[in-house]
């Protein structure tokens, strides 16, 4: 090809960082390891346009759910329209772009196995925030890059000390690119630097030593370990919507409020089978831009469907005024059940524990997930929201850290799985208080 005819899409900063330089050079497969905030996004967009335009290619971004892979493609996207408009073939659809020259950039969430992408065959596939995927969908796609001879890049921070993604590090086959966020930061221009390092230093004295390597020095740390093994996530989500209501069951509900801004919510809603303790998650709504009042009304509605035996929320925060406004229905007032993550456990007596609450609803998941006595509905963001659950035991101060970067589904699923914690206690609105 001559040097003429090969098509660039346009930068739309004013500088590129070296790092990103090097990126767009490679050739090989590659890991970009990043801190936060670092532009990775913007740099592996730029360098997917450019190989779908350049040359006719079939390609691929996966992620664990698909608000993820479609930041990504809605940046190509942008950069295409942008630079080259004239070059699509038709009009682009939310998930899938084609070119005039038979280029064609899909993307899709792996699920918990990766086989909604099997029946693709690909030129180049890119994982998306790769640590939130599931092993098993490793092992399923690349296969599908044998006959192609096709590429893989994945992107995303240094969580793993092990599996797929961490053995690759030392595989002489993939370019490693670790993008330290200070190093990043002391490189731009003010007042850009000041921001961003203002923001790190911020960030450091909030959290651990491993956990600020892992998010901002791209440094995987074996301190920090994911609390719901893969293993387990893949045995727990075999529920299914469109179970009939059984009046021999109670039903659950369990809350995780939204506000106004970008933040999400969550309702899950549990059939629970008390001879068999069995909880069974039935439905799962995510929440987002929500009134207080409107997210009470959806409640409502639903207490109206499956006339809750417990209504289990959030009451810190924002959660507050759902919880007050349930508090004055009539159909809500005595099911309406406050569990605060800074408030303290009961005991069998109905005691105030030693234990903070929120921890102790965490692990009473893991312990029903476990001995098999909870089924959660097979939906892709209850496994990110799983995975993404990390712990870290800090010997010096004796103290567990829980941290989560996508906690809105766990909230809600773990305050309905409490109610077979607490079923034989006498609980009422007042009951459970710091």
């Amino acid at each position: 090809m001559q040097q003429e005819n090969i098509k660039s899409v346009k930068w739309p900063y004013k500088t590129m960082d070296s790092w990103q330089e090097e990126v767009l050079r490679t050739t090989k497969n590659f890991i970009l390891l990043c801190g936060r905030q670092v532009g990775k996004s913007e740099i592996v967009s730029k360098k997917i346009a450019e190989k779908l335009l350049n040359k006719k290619c079939h390609l691929m971004i996966l992620s664990g759910v698909e608000r993820q892979a479609s930041g990504l493609y809605n940046k190509v996207l942008r950069l295409i329209e942008e630079s080259y408009p004239n070059e699509f073939k038709e009009r682009p659809l939310r998930t899938t772009l084609k070119l005039k020259n038979g280029s064609i950039l899909r993307t899709e969430p792996v699920g918990l196995d990766g086989s909604g992408a099997r029946q693709h065959t690909l030129d180049g596939v890119i994982f998306e925030e790769m640590q939130l995927i599931p092993e098993e969908a490793f092992a399923a796609i690349t296969p599908m890059l044998l006959t192609t001879g096709g590429f893989i890049w994945m992107l995303g921070t240094a969580w793993a000390t092990e599996g797929y993604v961490y053995e690759r590090l030392s595989d002489p086959d993939f370019d490693v690119f670790r993008v330290n966020s200070e190093e990043v930061a002391e490189q731009r221009p003010e007042p850009q630097r000041t921001i961003m390092l203002k923001h790190l230093e911020n960030e450091r004295a909030r959290m651990t030593e491993a956990e600020y390597a892992q998010e901002y020095l791209a440094i995987p740390s074996d301190k920090v370990r994911q609390i719901f093994p893969d293993s387990l996530i893949k045995k727990t989500l075999k529920a299914s919507k469109g179970m009939p209501i059984n009046r021999n069951n109670d039903y659950i509900c369990g809350i995780d409020p939204a506000g106004l801004g970008a933040d999400e919510g969550s309702i899950s809603i549990f059939s629970f089978d008390s001879e068999n303790d069995k909880m069974i998650q039935v439905e799962h709504e995510i929440t987002k831009k929500l009134l207080t009042t409107e997210t009470t009304k959806r409640v409502i509605n639903l207490e109206r469907v499956y006339n809750f035996k417990k209504i289990y929320i959030d009451d810190g925060g924002l959660g507050f005024g759902v919880f007050s406004e349930l508090l004055n229905n009539d159909d809500t007032k005595y099911k309406t059940i406050p569990l605060n993550n800074s408030a303290r456990a009961l005991d069998f007596k109905g005691e105030k524990t030693k234990k903070i609450l929120g921890e102790e609803m965490i692990f009473n998941l893991l312990a029903m997930m476990e001995r098999g006595e909870i089924e959660l509905l097979n939906e892709p963001e209850i496994r990110e929201s799983l995975k993404s659950y990390r712990f870290e035991y800090n010997k010096t101060t004796k103290k567990l850290l829980i941290t989560s970067n996508y906690n809105h589904p766990v909230q809600s699923i773990m305050r309905a799985a409490w109610h077979a914690q607490t079923k034989d206690l006498k609980l009422s609105v007042h009951s459970i208080k710091v």
